[in-house]
């Protein structure tokens, strides 16, 4: 049994999953390890439901790979999955957990881990690091940190996604996931205004931040043809009804 504030990483199985988890710092490796059964279920088995063996999956805010690992076992090596993770020790251990959780599969899709954050122009951001929990940096000014607060930054690439997509050679988005702590409207806002209806993704899951958007996300989502799915206390579902222009 691993102590919650275990002072060095646990390797752990959790169905076809195999992690390195830092059991201290970080609010998602915490809850996935110790409750799997109540981490996001409805939310993974939605992107699930949207992904055929060869199909595509996009993770805007990977963290350590949860989503991401959770697709690529259910693809196969035709399958592709593109990942952004800026944060420099999120982004390793997202990297180490893809090699661990492939090692001995005979089936893998393609999977590009990108180092960079996905927001409404191609430059430097500025990522707020919050000191007490990982997955909780955020490049909104307003953003809400753990009780730890956040006392530095980190300067971070950033670039559009439908730029980023085009750079990639890809071509569809079966499914979406984007958590990144209150900047999910820059994000996706001008990549719904733009993107062909080609690469508009089949089903999306979106963390709930509308109180720190400055842009009607939601507003931009129904007229581009979708229609909520679900919404939990922590995030929402999205399916595509109706491709808009």
């Amino acid at each position: 049994m691993y102590l919650w504030h275990a002072p060095a990483p646990a390797d752990v199985t959790v169905g076809e999953l195999k992690l390195r988890c830092w059991l201290t710092d970080n609010t998602c490796e915490r809850k996935f390890v110790f409750t799997p059964w109540r981490f996001d279920v409805r939310e993974l088995a939605a992107i699930a439901e949207a992904l055929p063996a060869d199909g595509v999956f996009v993770d805007i805010g990977a963290n350590v790979g949860i989503y991401t690992l959770h697709a690529a076992t259910r693809l196969d090596s035709r399958g592709r999955i593109v990942a952004f993770e800026p944060m420099p020790a999120a982004y390793q251990r997202l990297v180490f957990n893809i090699e661990s959780t492939r090692a001995q599969r005979a089936a893998w899709p393609r999977i590009d881990v990108l180092p960079e954050a996905v927001s409404d122009r191609e430059g430097i951001c500025e990522l707020a690091i919050d000191a007490g929990n990982l997955g909780g940096n955020s490049i909104v000014d307003s953003a809400r940190f753990s009780c730890a607060g956040s006392a530095q930054s980190v300067s971070i690439p950033c670039r559009p996604l439908l730029g980023a997509l085009h750079a990639l050679g890809v071509t569809r988005v079966d499914a979406l996931k984007i958590d990144i702590e209150g900047a999910e409207d820059r994000a996706l806002v001008p990549f719904l205004a733009s993107a062909p209806a080609s690469l508009l993704p089949r089903r999306l899951v979106l963390e709930n931040s509308d109180s720190l958007w400055r842009l009607d996300l939601r507003g931009a989502l129904a007229g581009r043809g979708y229609v909520e799915m679900f919404r939990t206390r922590l995030n929402s579902a999205y399916e595509l009804r109706v491709s808009g222009p």
